[in-house]
C-alpha cells in the first residue's frame, strides 16, 4: 500500500523518482542526466513538476529504503498510467541505465524490480 507521499504523486513526479533512482544507483547524480530526464518526462506526460522538492527527496533517501521507495513508486505509476505511458518509460530507463554502455548489478537489480513489478518479461 502506498505511502501518502508516493500516492499524490502524479505521472510526472513518479517518472521523475523511477528514473532518478535508477541514473543515481551507480553512486552518482549528474545534472545533465536529470536534465535529460526532466525533458522526456515533460514531453511525454505533461504534468507539474516541482524539480527541486524532488530532488531534494531523493537525495535525502537513505540508501537501505532506496530500492523500496522505487519499488513503491513503480507500483503507484502503473495504477496512475497506461501500458503505451509505461512502454515509453521503461523503454527511456533502459537508456538512462545503459546511457555509460554497463549495466551494473545494482542498476540490474532495479530494472528487474521495475519488470517485476509491471509484469514485463
Amino acid at each position: 500500500m502506498p505511502t501518502q507521499f508516493i500516492s499524490k504523486l502524479n505521472k510526472t513526479e513518479a517518472g521523475f523518482h523511477i528514473l532518478m533512482t535508477l541514473s543515481i544507483v551507480d553512486g552518482t547524480i549528474r545534472k545533465a542526466e536529470s536534465s535529460v530526464i526532466l525533458n522526456f518526462l515533460e514531453k511525454n506526460f505533461h504534468q507539474p513538476i516541482e524539480i527541486i522538492k524532488e530532488q531534494a527527496f531523493l537525495r535525502a533517501c537513505p540508501e537501505e529504503d532506496l530500492l523500496g521507495h522505487f519499488i513503491e513508486t513503480a507500483e503507484h505509476f502503473f495504477k496512475i498510467s497506461t501500458s503505451i505511458e509505461r512502454n515509453k518509460l521503461i523503454s527511456f530507463a533502459m537508456k538512462v541505465v545503459m546511457a555509460d554502455n554497463k549495466m551494473d548489478m545494482k542498476e540490474n537489480v532495479y530494472i528487474n524490480a521495475l519488470y517485476d513489478c509491471w509484469g514485463l518479461e
